[in-house]
């Protein structure tokens, strides 16, 4: 379930793109040297789209997998240890914004992060905005750090955390972390907190059981 970061096809759109937007640049260049402005600006939004593509192939948001533990481990070791593990897999179907993730005896996998089991803290359920008829449902951790899991109607929300906290021990639903949790300190804190705590890696793979 790790994936590579650096595909054959990675590679090659890092070797075109450059091409690609030399030749949008000559051609802007010529373009507004002959006064063709219309024409100039095609080239403008060719350049922009293609400079994208190239930045977002060059620049990927790489091991976004690690944002919960990337402190503490390489992805070499993430990797590692995730090689290990056997996952299954939980569906939540019958909702207006259906989910998965994966989970094993120490991890779960939720878009496209892992997560250690033993530093989830809780599942917190707030609405998106005040008039929002949406709940957004997410796994924060003892680390401060937060995973959106779906974006549900309001009387959804309930069935949700009731059948989440039913499968995995981990989700409480306190409303005392619900009630702190809507708080950016409340975050900053608890990275703190969990820093101070578990200053290295030796310790963090102790404390996750890994």
């Amino acid at each position: 379930m790790i994936k590579k970061i650096w595909t054959w096809k990675r590679i090659s759109s890092v070797i075109i793109l450059p091409m690609v937007i030399f030749i949008l640049v000559s051609s802007l260049r010529l373009a507004v040297l002959a006064g063709e402005m219309q024409v100039a600006l095609m080239f403008v939004a060719a350049l922009t789209f293609f400079t994208y593509l190239f930045v977002g192939c060059a620049y990927p948001k790489r091991f976004a997998c690690m944002k919960i533990v990337k402190r503490y481990l390489s992805f070499r070791e993430l990797k590692d240890f995730i090689e290990k593990e056997k996952f299954n897999r939980f569906v939540m179907e019958d909702v207006s914004d259906p989910f998965d993730f994966y989970y094993s005896e120490n991890w779960f996998f939720v878009k496209e992060v892992y997560v250690p089991r033993k530093i989830v803290l809780d599942i917190i359920a707030v609405n998106k905005s005040l008039f929002s008829p949406f709940t957004v449902i997410g796994i924060i951790t003892e680390n401060g750090e937060a995973v959106f899991l779906a974006q549900v109607k309001k009387e959804e929300a309930d069935q949700v955390t009731l059948k989440l906290k039913k499968e995995f021990p981990e989700f409480r639903c306190d409303v005392q972390i619900l009630k702190e949790a809507i708080y950016k300190r409340f975050y900053k804190e608890k990275k703190k907190q969990f820093a101070d705590k578990i200053p290295d890696k030796m310790e963090f793979i102790n404390y996750c059981r890994l």
